[in-house]
């Protein structure tokens, strides 16, 4: 059975301590705002701790396709690290059946980026392309890792890899269980605090002395100005109407699915019930058939081996009748 995420209300606005940070507004709000880094460092950190970065700069989240009607992508967000490495983070609340080839998809920006940027071979620099997800993405479902990493390796020996230069990154948030008591890591924490910040009433002590005095401040949604929480408002409300429809399309996807399976599976039922009631029919006429004539040659003073090969009768069945 699927995994659900946690549950996403409609808040009366009055009940809202703390921001969705599952919401695009709220994520970039916290992450994605100049003088945040440290906080997208703290977050980076958790899901990639083997990077080791040390400063992180935000680029430029707009991206232009190269064709002249070509398309604008603008991720959530963009940077640099201190070594030249790049870093791009998409929040998805609500599942998109082709996530996964939209992940794909993102790489080529920057990955373009780069060679545009005079180098005059293509040797790339680290890219990694992080998706924070409130569903578990297709293809992933075997494993109950929560971070999941994928590189672009050789079909017969996973250890060889064609580059180590383009990674993508899952992180699925209903996989996440934990208890707030039970947090040992930062990572726990951090991803902890992506499901959760929406529907706290103030802050946990287990996060107390963690450093993320600053997050829960940005994060505070009566701290904010009329016109922030107006926004903030119009896209969460935004957000759960677009999940609420596609929630909707699937129940009723499963329903017609069930349906349609009852119903061809009673007509097939009756459909094989039919053939095999007539075939057990024909086979208990046949028997009959067999044992009357049988009767009859017997009468007539055949000899009960003759009997047997003509009907197909045994010996000794034929001996009793």
């Amino acid at each position: 059975m699927k995994k659900t995420s946690t549950a996403v209300e409609r808040p009366h606005d009055e009940d809202i301590r703390f921001i969705d940070l599952r919401v695009d507004f709220a994520f970039k709000r916290v992450f994605a705002t100049p003088g945040n880094e440290e906080l997208l460092k703290m977050l980076v950190d958790s899901i990639l701790p083997d990077l080791h970065i040390q400063a992180l700069t935000l680029s430029n989240q707009e991206n232009m396709d190269d064709s002249p009607n070509g398309r604008k992508t603008v991720f959530d967000i963009k940077a640099t690290t201190e070594n030249g490495r790049t870093i791009v983070i998409e929040m998805q609340l609500a599942e998109k059946k082709d996530f996964n080839d939209r992940l794909v998809y993102y790489s080529t920006y920057p990955i373009r980026e780069q060679v545009r940027g005079g180098s005059h071979n293509y040797t790339l620099t680290p890219l990694y392309i992080i998706a924070i997800m409130d569903f578990i993405m297709d293809g992933t479902r075997t494993t109950g890792n929560v971070i999941n990493s994928f590189c672009i390796r050789n079909d017969d020996d996973s250890n060889r890899l064609l580059t180590d230069n383009v990674h993508f990154v899952t992180v699925e948030l209903p996989k996440f269980c934990k208890d707030v008591r039970n947090l040992e890591t930062n990572t726990d924490r951090m991803i902890w605090l992506l499901r959760n910040m929406g529907s706290l009433k103030s802050v946990p002590e287990e996060f107390h002395g963690k450093d993320l005095e600053k997050l829960f401040d940005i994060s505070n949604f009566t701290a904010m100005t009329y016109e922030e929480q107006m926004e903030y408002l119009s896209k969460f409300h935004a957000e759960l109407d677009r999940r609420s429809e596609l929630e909707t399309a699937i129940e009723k996807g499963l329903k017609l699915g069930m349906t349609k399976g009852v119903e061809e599976g009673r007509a097939k039922g009756l459909a094989e019930g039919r053939a095999e009631g007539r075939a057990e029919g024909r086979a208990e006429g046949r028997a009959e058939a067999n044992i009357e004539t049988a009767r009859k040659l017997k009468e007539a003073g055949a000899d009960i081996s003759l009997i047997s090969q003509c009907t197909g009768l045994s010996i000794e069945k034929v001996a009793s009748l």
